[in-house]
């Protein structure tokens, strides 16, 4: 459907789709096209033998149920290991993600299920979880002599000062923020076509420890066709322990965009096919010398990407 998706885009890393993958895709957009969300306005298409338009919604809401449909966000993910990108750079408190009713204690329990590493250790003493006020504590003083977690979490045992200790970290986080908005375009009145030049490409992923799911930089760019340079925009993100589909940077496209006749106005919105999730990075911790372990709770937001989907971006039409 290259009227919104992206995945119609040759991209620079991708093996052509299978026959099986082909009729999918057409039986995805038929069905699309044919049935557009229950309690949407009427969607935007154009005559048969014209290229479709890009869907036009007035509420979030029916934003969010059409991108659900495309690039499905799970309610909770976790990562396994330390989330090293797509980290909310403000300060968020323990306070902040109680009140979304995600507990430290909840948040222990899916990290036993969704991790690997948090199960207990025969015959230690357990100390439960310590709560930290904030994500800027991440520092342990008594039992890892103040190394900070980004610096130990998930690193091999010969990284540390006692030989014997491999410790398990994550992140574990309930959805809060979908689809987050890339680029909103110009709002042009109805009856308007406009071009854009886009181009999407995926930044080196970070190499860590064997296992981890790692993340990148999505960097976004899209300008009025011969109208100056491009406004571009980025961001980092995280694959989840579910993800089965990296993110493809894409090859530079030009778009057209039609607000249709009778409609006051209009804009076209690129939003991320990922989700920002709120919750904690997890630390385990075993004290070899006494016999003892611990669980550490850091306040964290990340955004993660969609799972099963290896397109970046869809655009989507906003009436106003």
């Amino acid at each position: 459907m290259s009227h919104d998706r992206t995945h119609s885009v040759r991209t620079s890393r991708r093996t052509p789709p299978t026959g099986r993958a082909r009729r999918a895709a057409l039986i995805t957009a038929t069905a699309l096209v044919t049935a557009p969300l229950a309690g949407a306005p009427a969607t935007v298409w154009a005559a048969d033998n014209e290229t479709p338009k890009t869907p036009f919604y007035k509420t979030d809401q029916q934003v969010v149920e059409y991108l659900d449909s495309v690039a499905t966000l799970k309610d909770k993910a976790a990562i396994q290991g330390y989330p090293v990108t797509g980290q909310d750079t403000k300060e968020i408190t323990l306070e902040q993600v109680k009140k979304t009713g995600y507990s430290p204690e909840q948040a222990v329990q899916d990290a036993q299920t969704m991790l690997e590493g948090f199960d207990s250790t025969p015959g230690f003493e357990n100390y439960g979880t310590e709560e930290r006020a904030n994500n800027k504590e991440d520092k342990d003083s008594g039992w890892l002599g103040n190394w900070d977690a980004k610096s130990i979490c998930g690193q091999p045992s010969d990284v540390l000062e006692k030989q014997t200790r491999k410790l398990a970290c994550g992140f574990v986080g309930k959805i809060d923020q979908k689809y987050p908005v890339m680029k909103t375009t110009d709002r042009v009145p109805g009856g308007t076509k406009v071009t854009y030049v886009t181009e999407a490409s995926i930044g080196t992923e970070v190499k860590e420890v064997k296992g981890w799911k790692v993340g990148g930089k999505l960097t976004f760019s899209a300008s009025p066709d011969n109208k100056g340079g491009a406004f571009e925009v980025g961001g980092e993100y995280n694959q989840s322990t579910e993800t089965t589909k990296k993110w493809a940077s894409m090859d530079q496209e030009r778009r057209e965009f039609a607000v249709p006749d009778g409609m006051a106005g209009g804009t076209f919105q690129a939003h991320a096919n990922a989700g920002w999730y709120t919750g904690y990075i997890v630390q385990k911790i075993d004290n070899t010398d006494g016999k003892a372990e611990k669980i550490v709770a850091i306040p964290a937001r990340v955004l993660i990407q969609a799972p099963h989907d290896d397109v970046p971006l869809t655009w989507v039409g906003r009436e106003s």
